[in-house]
């Protein structure tokens, strides 16, 4: 047995060393990515984007001398061929412990992908880790949709089946805000650990999914649902010059069912509002998007002096108390968002319009149902509006008009 014993240690130990020299394969792919934010701005013509929450306009690039271009790429060339050398060099021996290792056990070994037939311990979420594939050779980066201080997103094209997708790709700042979902061993960021929670089946679809994300050095990558033809919600409203009340009834009753999905996933997306909202022209379905500002779900409350969400859409409370809560700030961007439906533009201009109960102005040809779920909504008291399951049972779901 002890011949046993002395190989099994020195495999943990070449499995250390496999880990601790990880990162020269990490910071190969990461000079493989940055190769794409280098590209000349011409290569990568910026367009209009379809996820509005997600991007601003994108900033012109100051013109690089064509002397400057070479050096740089000279230098992360040989900068990349060195820890290609390096790695494979350091990882050689390893690997054929490994591999001796694999073919010394009869039978299937953990090593293998052999799917487990009893029951085990599993974690809640095991499927919360990042691909460790490169990025670039999964998908072909194309446009670049837009920028904004998140980040980038490109449209990108997956290698396997020809889908078309959305890549955000979020810096790693010092203070990028992380959380640690249930199920999960580390911490991630925001906007990935909310929305793996939501991955957990049963989904929604209207909720923009995450395929899969990866963790590299520098940034994170989500890869997302990139539904077409697609507009936001404030792009559509605007283009159709109001909606009936027919397709607002529609949008909201998607939109309540979205944030309700969020709320039972124990998510709080915490910036509900018309340009975190996607409308496929063709289907008139809507997807949630833009988890980046949301919370896990906490019943103590939230301070409200860390608000981030869209303020024109955000509660009274958060002006005048030291904290808010989910739900009622859900309902009160509801009913701010069903508002614009209708009548084509926001019922508060600034922060003392929301504090006072100043009156709105309507369209003449707003129902007296439809203006009554809003008046529900935007209730000044927080607990005396109405909850998503209240809203859905209101009269106006029942009219047809």
């Amino acid at each position: 047995m002890r011949p046993t014993s002395e190989s099994v240690s020195n495999e943990t130990e070449a499995a250390a060393w496999l880990d601790n020299i990880s990162f020269c394969s990490g910071f190969c792919e990461w000079i493989d990515e940055e190769l794409i934010d280098s590209l000349p701005a011409d290569s990568q013509p910026p367009v209009e984007s379809t996820r509005a929450s997600e991007a601003v306009s994108a900033q012109p690039c100051a013109e690089k001398s064509p002397t400057e271009i070479p050096p740089r790429g000279n230098r992360r060339s040989r900068i990349h061929a060195f820890f290609k050398r390096a790695w494979k060099a350091v990882k050689k021996p390893f690997l054929r412990c490994r591999r001796t290792r694999v073919e010394s056990v009869p039978g299937p070994s953990e090593l293998q992908n052999v799917p487990d037939t009893e029951p085990t311990s599993a974690p809640d979420l095991p499927d919360w880790r990042p691909t460790t594939k490169s990025l670039h050779k999964l998908y072909t980066l194309q446009d670049l949709i837009g920028t904004g201080s998140y980040g980038k997103v490109f449209k990108a094209v997956r290698k396997s089946d020809g889908r078309e997708v959305a890549i955000k790709r979020t810096q790693k700042w010092s203070n990028y805000c992380s959380l640690q979902i249930p199920g999960c061993s580390r911490c991630l960021a925001t906007e990935v650990g909310l929305m793996l929670m939501l991955r957990r089946p049963p989904v929604c679809p209207y909720i923009i999914e995450m395929y899969e994300w990866f963790d590299q050095p520098l940034v994170f990558s989500l890869v997302l649902e990139f539904p077409q033809p697609c507009v936001s919600l404030r792009e559509f409203i605007t283009d159709s010059s109001g909606l009936s009340e027919a397709v607002a009834r529609g949008f909201m009753r998607q939109l309540v069912l979205a944030v309700q999905h969020c709320i039972n996933h124990g998510v709080f997306h915490n910036d509900v509002h018309a340009d975190n909202v996607l409308v496929n022209t063709d289907t008139l379905e809507l997807k949630l998007i833009d988890f980046g500002s949301g919370h896990l779900l906490d019943s103590a409350g939230y301070d409200s002096l860390k608000y981030i969400g869209a303020f024109l859409f955000c509660p009274p409370e958060v002006f005048s108390k030291p904290k808010y809560y989910a739900v009622p700030t859900n309902v009160w961007a509801l009913g701010v968002t069903l508002f614009m439906m209708v009548n084509t533009k926001l019922p508060f201009c600034n922060v003392k319009q929301i504090l006072d109960a100043c009156p709105y102005t309507w369209k003449a040809d707003v129902s007296s149902a439809c203006s009554d779920l809003i008046y529900q909504c935007l209730e000044r008291r927080p607990a005396k509006r109405p909850t998503l399951e209240q809203i859905l049972q209101h009269q106006w779901f029942e009219s047809q008009l």
